[in-house]
């Protein structure tokens, strides 16, 4: 705890993180080693080499070379943001900054707001490059930075990676974050390094509108990693995936030193590209000057986007960079695995329990084994516990129905026989790629057709499951092109803006919501005008899930529709729909289907809908997917088939 208030106190010291000063001169052997210095940068071309670059954030994502920072603070040259040169000539000038020309921070003996103190790692980089002469560098004491380095004490590094979240959309995708270990033996005791979105209090479209399109800052942090477990682990029930990285002591040293650089300067936050995991390769790159973390990312076709799972097998692809995977499952997935483990005598046990948590005579005096007692009330304190951290129990009762719990397991000599959550066979890195293209042939309505899809992200039902969530799909800017037989063009059969879809079983223990939600564009047939138009949709839906069997998913949904188009009446139409349909996951083939009845408020568009696909893994990369629609409507029956071979890369 002393360690992370230290930690805060010195992050969060209020103008402690201002490089103004006022003007200064310097004397002729200073002016003479600076000229020195700025020609041997300009000899050496150091404002064009990788490594001065990577410390800037200086990229060529939009064409222009620009730093992804947005903070002036961050620069020392007003043309910093977009010039590596003058940034570089006016860091070299600021070092020799006298210490009297520096506001000394308040209350902090010996702390200053000193360049060589708020940028170390260009400092010390720069040093190496061209060679300092201490003589004429004015004598700074670096106390608050020092006293970062102490109080974080890394030795180790470590990319963190929490599996993906259902109840907010900007982590639909999973998140990530650098944890820095000490020599302390627990990683709880380290301390992270998380860069996010200051979203305020937002929500709905103006939430989605702003993060698409940059309308936040994003901050880095740093904090206890004890703090993220909870929040992810047991809070939000997310899985964490900690990939402990083998790094050298010089590459931590200079991984901490431009993390206290980056401070709590800002840079503009994009969802889908700037967000969370590509800032922190960028932070990364200033420990692996050999390479550059963002180069995958810089596409010719869709480079607005960067999903957190690909950057971390970005990272991984560094020759010997991994040291160890450890699985870190969340407080739900711990429960789940206990409840799956119990006899059906013991669920009755545990269900009669939970009813009323205060008699637990009932366990004790039932024919169930001493071990089988253990596992009853181990599971009740679990589930105890959990649901009192998802809100449901107040804290009184929870302590409460705890003491109940632990006091006769005490008593039991036997101890549980559940074990430990199974590690799963892949890693979320060892997944399928996130980008798919495929080619379909097909037939609607006695006409063949080809489709060409390309999908930038992420994953759907009929995808391999493995390193992924199950039964969830998120998808979007899929889009699928369709040329038909005997016609002369190709054009666009839908584009999807987004598509998902969470399917969480309920059962006695666990009483989630499922949902599904969708936008795009699609070619829809206007009965009236016997023609094919293209329409504006969007649809949410939800309601319950059972789970059958273990591979198996059953749904009933309620499902809410809009179109917009000029064809339509009134240009646009609403619906509402009632869905049932299954979910089937057997490792090496997928299955889905659902039977869905809409009215629409234009009567004649009213219909059934009858879907079905499978998906069939080949290889990592490769996999085969079937589909087959049939719609009974008013004015125009429509039935469709196609086959496609899928590719993610």
């Amino acid at each position: 705890m002393r360690i992370a208030l230290i930690v805060l106190l010195i992050w969060l010291c209020p103008g402690g993180r201002s490089a103004a000063a006022e003007p200064f001169s310097l004397t002729e052997n200073q002016q003479k080693h600076l000229l020195d210095l700025q020609n041997k940068a300009q000899e050496k071309k150091l404002a064009d080499a990788p490594q001065w670059q990577r410390l800037m954030h200086f990229h060529n994502r939009r064409g222009s070379k620009e730093s992804t920072i947005d903070s002036d603070a961050f620069f020392l040259s007003p043309e910093g943001k977009t010039n590596p040169d003058k940034e570089l000539q006016a860091d070299l000038r600021a070092f020799f900054m006298p210490v009297d020309k520096v506001k000394k921070i308040e209350g902090k003996e010996d702390s200053y707001n000193h360049p060589q103190c708020l940028f170390p790692a260009r400092y010390a980089w720069l040093n190496r490059q061209l060679g300092f002469d201490p003589r004429l560098m004015p004598p700074v004491q670096c106390k608050d930075y020092q006293d970062f380095k102490s109080a974080v004490d890394a030795r180790r590094a470590a990319l963190i990676f929490t599996s993906a979240y259902m109840g907010n959309p900007a982590s639909f995708f999973g998140h990530t974050l650098l944890r820095l270990d000490g020599k302390g033996e627990t990683p709880l005791l380290s301390h992270a390094l998380n860069y996010g979105a200051i979203t305020g209090s937002d929500g709905g479209l103006s939430f989605m509108f702003k993060g698409v399109f940059g309308g936040y800052n994003g901050i880095f942090s740093v904090y206890p990693y004890y703090d993220t477990v909870n929040l992810y682990n047991n809070m939000e029930n997310r899985d964490i995936w900690e990939y402990r990285l083998n790094l050298t002591p010089e590459q931590i040293d200079r991984l901490v030193a431009h993390i206290w650089e980056l401070g709590h300067n800002s840079a503009n936050y994009y969802f889908f590209s700037e967000n969370c995991s590509y800032m922190l390769l960028e932070t990364l790159n200033a420990a692996l000057p050999d390479q550059d973390l963002t180069e995958p990312f810089y596409r010719p076709f869709f480079s607005n986007y960067t999903i957190p799972v690909d950057t971390v097998r970005t990272v991984l692809k560094q020759k010997d960079i991994l040291k160890e995977a450890v699985y870190r499952p969340s407080r739900q997935s711990k429960l789940k695995h206990a409840y799956s483990f119990l006899s059906d005598d013991e669920k009755e046990q545990l269900h009669k329990l939970l009813r009323s948590p205060r008699q637990v005579d009932s366990v004790m005096n039932s024919a169930l084994t001493d071990e089988q007692k253990a596992n009853v009330l181990v599971t009740a304190y679990e589930y105890i516990q959990y649901a009192f951290i998802a809100g449901d129990i107040p804290l009184d009762e929870m302590r409460r129905d705890s003491i109940k719990i632990l006091t006769p397991l005490s008593s039991i000599k036997e101890k549980s026989n559940i074990t430990d959550v199974p590690v799963p066979e892949k890693r979320p890195d060892e997944g399928h790629l996130s980008g798919a293209a495929a080619v379909y042939g097909g037939r609607r309505n006695h006409k063949d057709f080809i489709d060409i899809t390309l999908r930038p992200a992420y994953h759907t039902l009929t995808d391999e499951t493995a390193g992924f969530l199950p039964f969830g799909a998120i998808t979007y800017m899929d889009a699928t092109l369709r040329w038909y037989e005997n016609d002369n063009d190709l054009r666009l059969q839908k584009l999807s803006f987004v598509d998902i879809i969470s399917l969480a079983p309920r059962n006695k223990l666990f009483k989630p919501f499922s949902f599904k939600l969708n936008a795009g564009v699609e070619s829809y047939f206007y009965p009236d005008k016997n023609k094919e138009g293209y329409v504006f949709y969007a649809g949410f839906g939800g309601g319950w899930s059972g789970q059958p069997c273990e591979k198996v998913i059953t749904y009933l949904m309620t499902n809410i529709y809009g179109k917009a188009g000029g064809y339509l009446p009134h240009n646009a139409m609403a619906g509402i729909g009632i869905q049932t349909g299954f979910a089937a996951d057997f490792d090496f083939i997928r299955l889905t289907g659902d039977i869905e009845k809409i009215f629409y408020t234009d009567k004649d568009a009213d219909l059934w809908r009858y879907q079905a696909s499978a998906g069939i893994t080949l290889t990592h990369d490769w996999g085969l997917e079937a589909s087959f629609l049939f719609e009974d409507s008013r004015h125009a029956d429509v039935h469709e088939g196609r086959l496609g071979l899928v590719y993610h890369f």
